[in-house]
């Protein structure tokens, strides 16, 4: 068991150290941080989370990849994992309802909290940093403090388009810390039916819940 704890912090704080930006900026005559940016209103692309948490003092470690749908204009977002075995997430923020859908099961959850689409103006930039070398990904580093997740995230996001690239999130009240990379991301939803909710077997009526949930800060939806 102490085996797995250290493998999965190890695996965490590489997962960090790499997405975290370089201690100095490459853009030295910047004279201004850029100003907070609002992501694409619609997207896909693939989703990758490692989540290390200890639970009931025992360690416990998550590595999904899911496929990832937002669309800001119509207030939906989908995830639907890739694996076995195959289960879908699809938030409704018009009905502010989550709906999880395994097999032919499916469970309906109140969200409570509104859907991301922009770096909130409290955010500190970090700094604006090249991902991968001279030639690489420019991008820019948020700091973001969220009480929803009993802690901080930092994002980082292109400099031009301000499209995600990574996230790792500190959750100090549910000691766990998570790290998200977004790949093959592209404009627009593809077959909007990727948000459409099977009935039956979700429940018809949405007072029929499993309880609340807070909806989570940035883009995963859990």
């Amino acid at each position: 068991m102490v085996k797995r704890l250290i493998i999965a912090v190890c695996l965490l704080a590489m997962s960090s150290a790499l997405l975290m930006p370089p201690k100095m900026p490459v853009l030295a005559g910047d004279r201004q941080p850029p100003l907070p940016c609002c992501v694409p209103q619609q997207w896909e692309g693939l989703q990758h989370m490692i989540m290390g948490q200890v639970i009931s003092g025992q360690p416990n470690l998550v590595n999904v990849t899911y496929r990832q749908s937002y669309d800001f204009s119509n207030k939906k977002l989908a995830l639907e994992l890739l694996g076995s075995p195959r289960t879908k997430v699809i938030q409704d923020y018009n009905k502010m309802m989550q709906y999880v859908i395994s097999g032919q099961n499916c469970s309906a959850t109140k969200i409570i909290g509104d859907m991301f689409h922009c770096i909130p103006a409290s955010a500190t930039h970090l700094q604006t940093f090249y991902f991968g070398g001279m030639q690489g990904l420019l991008m820019d580093a948020w700091q973001v403090t969220a009480p929803g997740l009993g802690g901080d995230l930092v994002v980082d996001v292109t400099h031009d388009g301000c499209i995600p690239v990574a996230e790792v999130i500190t959750n100090k009240e549910a000691q766990s810390m998570t790290v998200l990379t977004y790949a093959d991301i592209t404009m627009g939803i593809r077959d909007p039916k990727v948000f459409n909710v099977p009935s039956p077997p979700c429940p018809a009526n949405n007072n029929q819940t499993d309880g609340a949930l807070n909806a989570r800060f940035w883009l995963s939806g859990l």
